[in-house]
Formats: structure tokens, C-alpha cells, sequence
């Protein structure tokens, strides 16, 4: 059968995962991809979508002829695959699924629209395949496990969930090739080597996710091999300069940890970055990824205030162990990103004020900062309505339906919304002031929130992470070409 994925912005490892799985079954899989380059450096920038024409996009979904329509989905793209759902539908009546992290928490919402037919639950690999096994064989897919199907009487056929994958070494790798043809892919490419997260922090989808399965295997790896044998494909196929691990926690297990050293060394010796907590930031632990060519890490700290971090997020460390976790990493000259999210229930500025004070005795390369986004069922975001943070109308029309940004608004009833929007706007900027000048910071903090804010958030930008922002600025214009030229060829 003939698929075509739908994705804007960046590459998916869904799509990619599930485009590698499909092909394996003997499927034709391809994509249509929209740069979305209006908010692709996480500023609403929405003349720039004008780069490439929509109508061209949809144009390329009909002639490609597919049998069935797929979209991948965060919360904060739903508004938009939405409305390109929409837009399809009236041009071609075949069946469209929607997967990934939105509908996986919503799927009550999702399949309530008149454009989706199919909401996949959880992974979809497996899920997926059989659909388009039933759908070739012109069987029921009302009864596929991982699936919510609507049918021709708009009756809802709700399914359990399957079991999840253990050995994810028997999926394909994910097939770049859909989104380099784009180009999207840039110079770091970014590689997952498992799936879940050993944490449960109380405003990540990760904990709602694991209730689903029952917190069955849900942490998961790929075998060092198997990793490997993808990173000399990658590494041959579009000859990166370095590579990004977006595992949740890349360093958790040291046994695995060294076999990778070894052969990560032997076989690929490029630099690369990764992800770690402050409780992963051991000796052992950072010195087995200095030697196998670790260039910088990021670690979450989230808030400089213990009581947020313990009482409201369910972070476990004291502001010494985190000021010791960054002394190690400092110690074994790898670079450090530290990442800090503003807005969270109950926080005061003068909690807001500890994270800049933190963030100051952590000798940080570069720092991210964000606003905290009420993600659908997560623990914090329940704790949100039940202590009058969002009222069910909120959560109804702005939660529920993807509104809004982790990089720019405050969706809570916060009393310190102006503050929240200071805080995050400055930190990146006051992380990289000189000493002389960071009184004249803490001078605009003090000021009423205004034009200043706004405009030293944009001067922050590139601060987040220096060599990732140079390149998706320099690479821009490849990937605006490359879409260009593959949408000619219709």
C-alpha cells in the first residue's frame, strides 16, 4: 500500500521509525514536508511560511495518490496538522491516522474531529502494519489493539494497548532518507538509542505514558551493535561532523556505557552531545563519555528553588549536588548546557531569582530556558486545576487543542506572569554576560516587563545552544531549495 506522512519543522523519529517498518513489510512510504519555518527558531515569525506554498504541499499529497494519510503529532503542532487534516480531507476522501504524543494522551479529543479516522495509541509500529495488512485484505481494523477507529455511523471502537516492543533491536533503524531528501537533516545528526525513562518528573508525558503500559519495560535499549551499525551507516550515507543523542538520559547504564566507548571510538570518533541528570553525572559515568569523544551534555535543572524542584516537580537533588554534578562535568572539559523552566504552580520571583543565583555557580557553556507548558495528563499539569491554576475551559480550548508554546506563554493563571516572562526571556543572556554587566541585567529584571524583555529574548536565542542555532540558521536556505525542488516534482 502507499503511505504518505505528513511532518513540519524538523525530523520526526516516529515517522522515520515507522517509515522503516512499513518498508520492511514491502510498503511505498514517503512524505510530505512543510519547513515551518515561521516558528522553527522558536520565535512566531509566520511570514516566513510563505517560503513555501501550502497549496504546493497538498498538491503533492494528491498526486502522490496514496491509499492513506499519516501525521505524527506534539501537543504544540496540533492546531496546525489539524488544519492541513482538514484541508486534505476536502480533496480526498481516503482514511487519515494520527499518532505520536498528543493523541496518545487526548485520544478522546483527537478522534472527535471529522478529519482524523484513526487515532494511534502508544508505539504504532506494529499497530500500523496491521492496519495496512486488514486494509489490503479488506478485513475489520475495528478490533487492531493500540488503535481508536471510528466508523462509517461515527461509533467509536476503543482498543487496548499491545504489549510494548522489548527488543528494539528487530525495528529497522529509522529511514532518514524521507526527510534528507527535504533537507532537514543538518551536520549533527541526532540518534535515539532507546525508548522511555527511567524518571517520573511531574511535567513530562513520560509518567502518563508509562501508566498506560503499567510501567511495564518501559525503559528500553537498543544493543550497542545495533547502535553502531546504524552511526557507520549514518556516518558513510550523509557524512555528519558530529552526532546528538536525544535519549531522555543517554548515561544510565555504565556496563553499556563502556561497551559503547569502546567501539564508539573505534568505529566513528566524532564528537558528540547528550543528555544526563545531576544523579548521572558520576565520575564513572562522565569519564567513560569523555573518552569516547563526548563534546557537551545537557542537564535539567529546572528550578534553583529545592522546594519546586522536590515538592512540585518530584526532582530529588540539593542545589550542592547539582553544583558538584557540574563541577565533574566542567572537570572533564566537556561543555555544559544547563536547561531551567519558569512558571511553574506556586513559584514566586524570588524562586525565579534562585535559578538565575543557581545557574551562576554552575560555570555554564549555554542555557536554555522555558516556560512551563501544562502538557494534557501529566501529574503537574492535574495539580494545576485541582489548585485553581487552570480552570476546565482552559484546558478544554487552549490544553487539549495544542495552543500556545513552551517558548513563549504562560497558559496558568499565574500571579507572576510578568516575571515568568522576564525570568525566561534573561536567563540564556545573563548565563553569558560578563561579571561587569550583570548588575544592568539584574536591573531590567526589576523593571516592569515591556519592549526591553521582548527584544533581549530574541538577542537570547542563539545563547541556548551556540553551535545548534549557527546551524539551522546557516542551513536554512538548503532546506528551504531542497523542498522547492522535491515539490517541482510533482
Amino acid at each position: 500500500m502507499r503511505v504518505l506522512f505528513y511532518y513540519s519543522g524538523a525530523e520526526n523519529f516516529g515517522i522515520g521509525s515507522l517509515a522503516a517498518f512499513l518498508k520492511s513489510k514491502g510498503h511505498d512510504v514517503d512524505l510530505v514536508f512543510d519547513p515551518g519555518l515561521g516558528s522553527n527558531l522558536f520565535l512566531n515569525l509566520s511570514f516566513l511560511n510563505r517560503l513555501v506554498s501550502e497549496d504546493t504541499l497538498l498538491k503533492k499529497v494528491v498526486n502522490y495518490k496514496p491509499d492513506i494519510i499519516a501525521f505524527s503529532c506534539i501537543t504544540n503542532q496540533y492546531q496546525k496538522i489539524k488544519d492541513v487534516a482538514n484541508k486534505i480531507k476536502s480533496l480526498i476522501n481516503l482514511p487519515i491516522i494520527i499518532g505520536g504524543i498528543h493523541p496518545t494522551t487526548v485520544p478522546e479529543e483527537v478522534i472527535k474531529e471529522e478529519c482524523f479516522d484513526i487515532v494511534c495509541v502508544g508505539e504504532g509500529e506494529e499497530a500500523f502494519a496491521e492496519l495496512l495488512y486488514r486494509l489490503e485484505k479488506k478485513e475489520s481494523i475495528f478490533n487492531i489493539k493500540n488503535l481508536w477507529v471510528k466508523d462509517e455511523d461515527k461509533n467509536i471502537h476503543k482498543n487496548e494497548v499491545r504489549p510494548l516492543i522489548k527488543e528494539l533491536d528487530k525495528i529497522p533503524y529509522p529511514d532518514r532518507s524521507l526527510f534528507h531528501q527535504y533537507g532537514v537533516l543538518t551536520s549533527r545528526i541526532v540518534v535515539m538509542t532507546g525508548r522511555g525513562c527511567p524518571f517520573e518528573c511531574s511535567f513530562c508525558v513520560n509518567s502518563f505514558i508509562k501508566n498506560i503500559y503499567e510501567k511495564r519495560n518501559f525503559l528500553r535499549r537498543r544493543s550497542v551493535e545495533n547502535v553502531m551499525e546504524e552511526l557507520i551507516f549514518l556516518k558513510k550515507k550523509y557524512k555528519p561532523k558530529a552526532f546528538r543523542f536525544e535519549d531522555d538520559v543517554f548515561a544510565h547504564n555504565l556496563k553499556w556505557l563502556k561497551e559503547f566507548r569502546i567501539k564508539y571510538a573505534e568505529n566513528i570518533g566524532l564528537p558528540f552531545h547528550c543528555n544526563l541528570t545531576p544523579t548521572t553525572a558520576k565520575d564513572s559515568i562522565l569519564g567513560e563519555l569523555k573518552m569516547a569523544g563526548c563534546e557537551s551534555v545537557s542537564m535539567g535543572v529546572q528550578s534553583g528553588d529545592k522546594r519546586i524542584r522536590e515538592n512540585i516537580l518530584k526532582r530529588h537533588y540539593s542545589n550542592e549536588a547539582i553544583i558538584d554534578a557540574a563541577k565533574r562535568i566542567n572537570k572533564y572539559g566537556i561543555k555544559l548546557l544547563t536547561e531551567f523552566i519558569f512558571g511553574f504552580p506556586t513559584e514566586t520571583p524570588k524562586e525565579m531569582w534562585k535559578s538565575v543565583e543557581l545557574n551562576e555557580k554552575l560555570n555554564a557553556y549555554s542555557t536554555a530556558s522555558f516556560i512551563f507548558y501544562p502538557f494534557p495528563k501529566t501529574e503537574l499539569t492535574q495539580y494545576s486545576v485541582r489548585h485553581g491554576y487552570l480552570t476546565k475551559k482552559s484546558m478544554d480550548e487552549i490544553i487539549k487543542t495544542g495552543k500556545g508554546s513552551y517558548h513563549l506563554s504562560c497558559l496558568l493563571k499565574h500571579p507572576y506572569i510578568a516575571e515568568i516572562y522576564k525570568f525566561s526571556s534573561i536567563l540564556p543572556l545573563f548565563n553569558k554576560m560578563p561579571g561587569p554587566f550583570k548588575p544592568l541585567l539584574r536591573a531590567v529584571l526589576n523593571m516592569k516587563y515591556g519592549f526591553i524583555h521582548k527584544l533581549l529574548h530574541i538577542f537570547s536565542m542563539p545563547l541556548i545552544d551556540n553551535h545548534e542555532f549557527i546551524i539551522r540558521i546557516i542551513e536554512i536556505p538548503k532546506m528551504i531549495i531542497k523542498t522547492r525542488r522535491v515539490l517541482r516534482k510533482i
